[in-house]
């Protein structure tokens, strides 16, 4: 059996794992480590807890930028 390969957002990787683009600016989430994750717009940063709940709050931030 394969070792299991870590998907990116449970990674501490250097870029963002997930980026929405939208006519008014661009929404990242950047994975943490220990389930964390760093959700970023333009004058905006949240830290989140949970791979869901990050995307969940990556889609909300980007429909205020369309």
């Amino acid at each position: 059996m394969r070792d299991h390969e870590p998907e990116p957002w449970e990674t501490n990787a250097a870029a963002p794992f997930l980026t929405l683009e939208r006519a008014r600016g661009v929404v990242e989430v950047w994975a943490l480590g220990a389930d964390r994750f760093s959700v970023r717009a333009s004058e905006h940063e949240q830290v989140v807890a949970g791979f869901e709940p990050a995307r969940q709050t990556a889609h909300e931030l980007s429909r205020e930028l369309e």
